[in-house]
């Protein structure tokens, strides 16, 4: 798979996992600064995967991918505004929905996708992996923001760490059945899936981008129990390293095995 579908691949995953977690936080009483900064997370991967394929002259502008992206992008100058919190809900949700649609156009160009049940499969690796990067990352920030608005409540960010987990559980899934749907596939490319390397591949993409992070959300939660932000922000730093490089190793895997891992 060119670098350039990778790289817009991954752009696309980010920006889905923070689009969907804003949402969830969209009736914070966070001020709009925050929404703006962390909108500007999301947009500036979308922004760029638009640009990768056709600075690398992959795709045209008619390529309906785009369209998504591009309303995504657009949506920016919505919910990143002082508006009603319902009204940047809507914009987010429907600015998620958008950024799907392409990561999912996106997915289907992966060499070992063929079929609709592989495509739904490959999708959702795809889609949880990023919501699993965005997650975290935002988390961290969220945590930070403890310092700005000091009366904000501990609950919001229980509900951040709480959600993160979620997905993390959930990319846990999707990556189990990633292997079984695509298990038959990859045996007659003669890929043992059961081999040192492969083993080696998996195992860090598993121990990097969900289990140390199922680990140190854990750890996130204690803290919050005792209403320790400070703490719970440095443990979420750590984790949004480690997932970040686990998303770049599913990407990396999906180069190799032709399916998001």
């Amino acid at each position: 798979m060119a670098w350039s579908r990778l790289g817009t691949q991954f752009c696309l995953e980010l920006a889905f996992g923070v689009l969907v977690t804003l949402a969830f936080v969209a009736r914070a009483p966070l001020g709009t600064f925050f929404f703006r900064l962390m909108g500007v997370t999301a947009l500036v991967p979308l922004l760029v995967a638009i640009a990768l394929p056709l600075g690398a002259h992959a795709s045209g502008w008619s390529d309906p991918r785009w369209f998504g992206a591009g309303l995504s992008a657009a949506l920016f100058f919505v919910y990143s505004a002082p508006v009603r919190a319902r009204t940047r809900e809507l914009a987010l949700v429907v600015a998620a929905l958008a950024c799907a649609a392409s990561l999912a156009i996106e997915v289907r160009e992966a060499a070992g996708v063929q079929g609709g049940i592989a495509w739904a499969t490959a999708s959702l690796s795809a889609l949880a992996t990023g919501l699993v990067g965005g997650s975290v990352g935002l988390a961290m920030v969220f945590g930070h923001w403890y310092l700005t608005v000091p009366t904000l409540e501990v609950a919001w960010l229980v509900k951040l760490n709480r959600l993160t987990m979620l997905w993390m559980g959930l990319s846990l899934v999707a990556l189990v059945a990633t292997f079984a749907v695509f298990a038959d596939s990859m045996k007659q490319r003669d890929i043992d899936l059961l081999g040192m390397w492969p083993l080696f591949h998996v195992g860090t993409r598993v121990a990097l981008g969900i289990a140390l992070p199922l680990l140190f959300g854990w750890m996130t939660s204690q803290s919050l129990a005792y209403k320790n932000t400070r703490s719970a922000t440095g443990i979420l730093y750590a984790s949004t390293v480690l997932v970040l490089i686990g998303t770049a190793v599913s990407v990396f895997l999906q180069d190799i095995y032709g399916v998001p891992l």
